[in-house]
This record gives C-alpha cells, sequence and structure tokens, in this order.
C-alpha cells in the first residue's frame, strides 16, 4: 500500500514542496511509493495569493538571486528570469540578478516549475491528486491523519503538511459585513472593484502589506486622499539595487558562539545588540550620533526622501550590515531561549522590520509622488477604530484623543504572530484538539531537524511550513528560507519511508 502524503495549501509553500518531495522521492528511488494530495481552496499560485497578483506595481520584495524555488540554487529564478528580461524593463525595473521584478513573474514561474514537476511524477508513476476544497479539522485516529474537509468529507492521510502560507488578521471581525471594509489586501480585485478612485481610504499599517496596498491604489490611479494609521507609523526602508557585500567583523557566527562557550548559557539580546553597536562602529569608521537613527515621532516623507537618496548611494550601516546577516540570523535565533527571544520582538521587533524588509527603489519612488502629491499622509498611534453607521464611515482614534473618518478601511496590519490572531478554522480546531500549541515568541513549536510539529500531546507525521511557525524561526515569509526549510522536512520524510517507517 502506498504511503499517503497530504499538504494543504497550494501557494508558494506548499508547490515548493511538491516540487522538493518529487525530486526527493526520485532521486531515493521511492517514487511509486507514495501518494501525494495537494489540498487548495482555490487554483495552486491563484488571484488571493500574494505571487498570483497581476498588477505591475506588485514587485517582490527580494532581489531575484534568491527566489529559486530549489534550496541549493537560489539563483534559479533569476536564471529563469532572462527569457523575460523585457518585461522587467517594461515595468521601468531592471533586469537581471539583481531585480525585483513583478510578482506576477513569479508567478508565472511558480506555475511553470509545478507543472514541470507534475509531468515528473505522472512519468514516474507517482499518484498525485490535486482537490478543490477546504481544510477545516484533522485529528490523528489509528496511526492516520483523518482529515475534514469542507465539502468532500473525510481524508485518510499517513503525513499531514501544514503549508498555509500567511493567515488574515481577524484583529477587527466587527465590521467583516461591511461592504466598504477589506479584511485583507488580496485579492486586489475585491479592493480595485469596490474603493471609489476619487474616495477617501484609511489603511490600517505603515509596513510591507500597507506598502502593497498602496501600489494596488496606485495601480488604478487612485485619486483620493491616502492615511496609513498603525502603532508607530513607520515605513519600510528602501533597498539598495545592488547590495553592498559587507563583511561583518563583529556581529558574527563566531563570536556569538564564542560567546555561549565562554559563559555557558544562550545568549542574550543585550550582548547581541552591543555586538552591533560595534559592527556600525566598524561600518562607520568611527562613533555616530545615535540620536539621529531614531526614526520613531519623525516624519514618514521626509524619512522616506532621505532612505530615497541612502537607496540610490548604496545604503547605510544599518540595511548593510542586516542584510548580510540573511543567512546568520535564523541560526542567533535558534540559539537564544524563549524569554530572549520575546525582549527582542518587544524591544527592537519593529524597527528589525524597518530596517531587514524594505521595499524596491521603484516602489519608493511611487510612494515619494504620494507624499509630494499631498495625497499620502501617516499617521503613528493608532488607538481604536469604530464605524459611524449614520454617516457609513470608520471613525480612527490616534494620538491624543484626535479623530479622524474614511470612507473605505483597508486592514494591512500584516502578519499576525500568535496563532490566536490567526483567522483560520483549521488553525482554531487543531489547537483546541491540542494537536498544535501556541509558541510564546510566535506561532507554534516545531523541531529545527526535522520540521515536525512539537507539543505537549505528540501526534506522529505533522509537519508545518512558513509563517505558522514565525516563533522558532525568522525569515519564515521569505522564499529563499522557507524552500531550506522545505528541503529539511522532504529529507525527514524520504528517510522513513526508506526505512520502512509507513510499512
Amino acid at each position: 500500500m502506498k504511503t499517503s502524503i497530504t499538504i494543504v495549501g497550494g501557494g508558494a509553500c506548499g508547490v515548493a514542496t511538491f516540487i522538493e518531495l518529487v525530486l526527493q522521492l526520485k532521486l531515493s528511488d521511492q517514487q511509486d511509493t507514495v501518494r501525494i494530495n495537494i489540498i487548495e481552496r482555490a487554483k495552486l499560485m491563484a488571484d488571493g495569493l500574494a505571487f498570483g497578483t497581476l498588477q505591475p506595481g506588485h514587485l517582490l520584495n527580494t532581489n531575484a538571486n534568491l527566489m529559486g524555488i530549489h534550496a541549493d540554487e537560489p539563483d534559479h529564478f533569476s536564471k529563469w528570469l532572462n527569457d523575460y528580461g523585457s518585461a522587467i524593463q517594461g515595468n521601468g525595473n531592471i533586469a537581471g540578478d539583481k531585480a525585483f521584478p513583478p510578482r506576477k513573474l513569479y508567478g508565472t514561474y511558480m506555475k511553470e516549475q509545478y507543472e514541470r514537476y507534475l509531468a515528473v511524477a505522472q512519468e514516474e508513476n507517482m499518484d498525485v491528486h490535486i482537490i478543490r476544497d477546504i481544510v477545516e479539522d484533522a485529528a490523528f485516529e489509528g496511526n492516520k491523519w483523518q482529515v475534514q474537509l469542507k465539502d468532500s468529507g473525510k481524508l485518510e492521510t499517513d503525513i499531514l503538511i501544514l503549508a498555509l502560507g500567511t493567515p488574515k488578521p481577524g484583529n477587527y471581525p466587527q465590521f467583516n459585513s461591511l461592504n466598504n471594509y477589506y479584511d485583507f489586501p488580496w485579492p486586489t480585485k475585491k479592493i480595485i472593484d469596490g474603493v471609489d478612485k476619487n474616495s477617501d481610504v484609511a489603511i490600517l499599517g505603515s509596513s510591507l502589506s500597507a506598502i502593497d496596498t498602496l501600489m494596488t491604489l496606485s495601480d488604478n490611479d487612485h485619486k483620493g486622499q491616502i492615511t496609513l494609521y498603525s502603532p508607530d507609523g513607520l515605513m519600510p526602508r528602501v533597498q539598495p539595487v545592488t547590495e553592498t557585500n559587507y563583511e561583518r567583523k563583529h556581529l558574527t557566527l563566531s563570536n556569538i558562539h564564542e560567546l555561549m562557550r565562554h559563559k555557558l548559557r544562550r545568549p542574550r539580546v543585550k550582548e547581541l545588540f552591543r555586538l552591533f553597536i560595534e559592527e556600525v562602529k566598524n561600518y562607520n569608521e568611527g562613533e555616530i550620533n545615535w540620536e539621529e537613527s531614531v526614526r520613531e515621532g519623525k516624519s514618514a516623507h521626509e524619512l522616506l526622501d532621505q532612505d530615497i537618496r541612502i537607496a540610490e548611494n548604496g545604503g547605510d550601516a544599518w540595511i548593510n550590515i542586516l542584510y548580510s546577516m540573511r543567512y546568520d540570523t535564523s541560526v542567533i535565533w535558534t540559539w537564544m531561549s524563549d524569554e530572549e527571544k520575546i525582549l527582542f520582538k518587544k524591544w527592537f521587533g519593529p524597527n528589525w522590520a524597518v530596517h531587514r524588509h524594505g521595499i524596491p527603489l521603484v516602489n519608493a519612488l511611487k510612494v515619494i509622488a504620494f507624499f509630494n502629491a499631498g495625497q499620502l499622509q501617516v499617521k503613528p498611534f493608532l488607538n481604536d477604530v469604530s464605524y459611524n453607521k449614520k454617516q457609513e464611515k470608520f471613525v480612527l482614534n490616534y494620538g491624543n484623543g484626535k479623530e479622524d473618518v474614511a470612507s473605505s478601511l483597508i486592514n494591512a496590519t500584516g502578519s499576525v504572530g500568535h496563532i490566536d490572531a490567526m483567522d483560520e478554522d483549521l488553525i482554531r480546531n487543531l489547537k483546541k484538539r491540542n494537536i498544535i500549541e501556541a509558541y510564546p515568541p510566535g506561532g507554534i513549536r516545531i523541531d529545527h531537524d526535522s520540521m515536525k510539529v512539537v507539543a505537549s500531546t505528540p501526534h506522529d507525521n505533522l509537519y508545518a511550513l512558513g509563517h505558522l511557525i514565525n516563533g522558532t524561526f525568522m525569515d519564515t515569509n521569505a522564499v529563499w528560507f522557507n524552500v531550506r526549510t522545505i528541503a529539511t522536512m522532504c529529507r525527514d520524510i524520504t528517510h522513513k519511508l526508506h526505512r520502512g517507517y509507513f510499512s
């Protein structure tokens, strides 16, 4: 009897999992021993997913040379892009390894790779089934996972992989029935069709999701006033077109490991920050004015104007040091205790996101154009949002008792860390069954070496990927990182198959 592997989710993580499974199963000569199910409520890579967007203003926020679907070939996508250089140039961007191309091109790439490996699976006698449905619940009974589907009843499987993507924030459920409230920036069609081009729009959030929402409105030639509201009012920095290959001297894995070896304990946030301070001094060849680096309370318009000039000149210490740590941050994160992870998010979380997850220069220029036209404002210290039924407008309370009203409200607050805030029936039901548990730093806990879910009541052969594991790892919204964890998981699965674990 074939071993059944079920992937829940057909977005980037689900497709990458399928591709890696096909590859590893074939390489280990186990291609005819499994049945693979992919469960997705819509078409794979279709509308509603960030990489399914067709809008030209929605660009990748990561360089193309890091977006390959294979863990050991990060430049696979950038090589593929050589055939699409004219399309990138037509978007006012650059071609080549350092491009930030439109996401619709990445969606085309993912679809092409999926279809290629589906053909390979069929040629190699793999049993593959695509199921258009929604997974509502799952339970482990009789050494099998019983997966409850919304429309198709139950599905039995040996291995269950949660590749759910980024769940919608569920922080304003009281507005879900309103026609002028948009609970997620995706799919963009609902915003384009629903928001009057001349109306005033309030966007909740000021991070990458809010920038994507701005690009949706920009592509739709929005003429009305747009205001971003968030607790801190911090917008993302701007990524240089070409990254500086800065070589760190202080904030290195070697130095942090030496610290642990001498003190015989895990590193602390304060110690890591001291190393960062020394690294900044090294980068700038001397002391800097730290007060000038504080961004809270400053004009978002002026900061963006400054950040554009910095990006055009190759970036600064914050940008280039943090980007040079791309492959080390998750290692350092796994070395930290749960308590220190929580402290890091509390003390440095927003600033880390601002500096580490920047926007492409071409989109920054579009945002500054909104500012310069007097069409865009950013207001910090959001306190509360309510709805005036008589006026059919949203009331936003911010700062020290200030109030604004808006005709439309778009929730672009971005990724939620805690599973209690994730608006997903499957997550809620798995939590009720104690199959998954909230991990204090965020998401759920998994085993680093296998990607298996860890809970006080163990359930075998349950794996999780992507944003659901945002506290165990960092960079869980990055394709380059997720394909690495997917390769780890697939190795664990193929090793079990090879040992006859499911016989």
